[in-house]
């Protein structure tokens, strides 16, 4: 079955909070404090299940942003997020009128308008979910969802090498790095484009884009023990020579070729064990 966009192995250190919200719990916090040293049970805990509300909806929202942004990284992807931003909004609109309401005594209309604008409000500062699939289906090939799984998994990869080389220093390197998976991004552009070749081209998008992920991660680990000019001439000769064969398997592609597929897997093989990254 065809990964969606939750459903993934993405490498993230991110830090996706809906701080806001989390802020807007604090007077809720503080009531909860005054209301147990002035023994109002009642109050206390209908103060303390609006702030365990405004937290959840802030955890949500947390939530939401971070599958937005997982979507909006991804190309191939058929099922939109799952409208948790939507759903904080909403709660804590709901949170807010009942606050207004029980709380501080406003009348009903006055504290629903509270609610109404909490929940706008949060729809104008976070946004909401993506509403829009970005992929259908093939209609055309046996097999669709295997298809669309083997694109979404190299994009995986992608996704990686780029997350991983924008916290990369050197900036010959990263530039290069950036030149590969704009060319790896091609590559699968026009395969989506071609569906029909997708299969014949999983070996090589798995071996290549799996070994230039182990190339950057490697690089970055020892990078930061020791300065070694050699080892990261041999990262370099590496990096030239996945370029030049995503170069030269868009122009295959382009031209209704098929891939070389053994004789670059074995060169790429070859060249990370002669360089120890393998």
């Amino acid at each position: 079955m065809a990964l969606n966009y939750r459903q993934t192995h993405l490498q993230s250190n991110s830090v996706y909070g809906a701080w806001l919200l989390y802020i807007y719990s604090l007077p809720y916090i503080f009531s909860i404090i005054s209301k147990l040293l002035n023994g109002e049970m009642i109050h206390l805990v209908l103060v303390s299940a609006i702030a365990v509300s405004v937290i959840l909806s802030a955890v949500w929202m947390s939530t939401g942003l971070k599958n937005k942004q997982l979507y909006s990284k991804r190309n191939y992807v058929k099922d939109t997020p799952f409208p948790m931003m939507f759903l904080a909004s909403l709660l804590l609109g709901i949170a807010t009128f009942v606050a207004a309401w029980l709380v501080a005594s406003y009348m009903i209309f006055a504290a629903l308008g509270f609610g109404v604008a909490a929940t706008v409000g949060c729809w104008l500062w976070y946004g909401l979910d993506p509403v829009k699939a970005k992929h259908l289906s093939f209609s055309d090939i046996n097999d669709s969802e295997k298809a669309l799984e083997i694109l979404q998994d190299s994009e995986t990869l992608v996704i990686n090498i780029e997350m991983a080389n924008s916290k990369i220093a050197n900036k010959e390197m990263s530039q290069q790095l950036n030149r590969i998976t704009v060319l790896a991004r091609e590559v699968l552009n026009v395969l989506y484009e071609n569906p029909t070749k997708i299969r014949k081209a999983r070996r090589f998008l798995k071996t290549y884009l799996t070994g230039l992920e182990n190339v950057v991660a490697r690089y970055a680990e020892t990078h930061k023990e020791t300065d070694n000019v050699e080892l990261e001439d041999n990262f370099k000769e590496v990096l030239v020579n996945i370029e030049q064969v995503f170069n030269n398997q868009q122009e295959k592609l382009l031209s209704s070729d098929v891939f070389d597929l053994d004789v670059d897997i074995e060169v790429l093989n070859t060249l990370l064990k002669k360089q120890g990254i393998n």
